[in-house]
């Protein structure tokens, strides 16, 4: 998997994680579909209805550093 140009993104807080993977994709250049993608937040994943505000909010640790998100590719379907 190809890590990605710029791993910083300044996005609207009512960004949702489904918008996200979708970003995602197309910033890798690659086939596949949105539900193969995982986004995790310390380790635990997020469900695609979810704001980055709300990410922020409630499942972040430290509200003074930048939030941090993961992304991992599996089969579609698997997550």
């Amino acid at each position: 998997m190809p890590p990605m140009k710029l791993p910083k993104l300044r996005a609207s807080g009512r960004l949702k994680v489904s918008n996200l993977k979708r970003y995602i994709i197309g910033k890798l250049q690659i086939q596949a579909s949105p539900a193969s993608v995982e986004i995790c937040c310390n380790g635990d994943p997020l469900g695609d209805e979810l704001s980055l505000t709300f990410i922020n909010r409630t499942r972040w640790i430290d509200p003074t550093e930048e939030v941090q998100l993961t992304y991992r590719f599996g089969e579609e379907g698997m997550f």
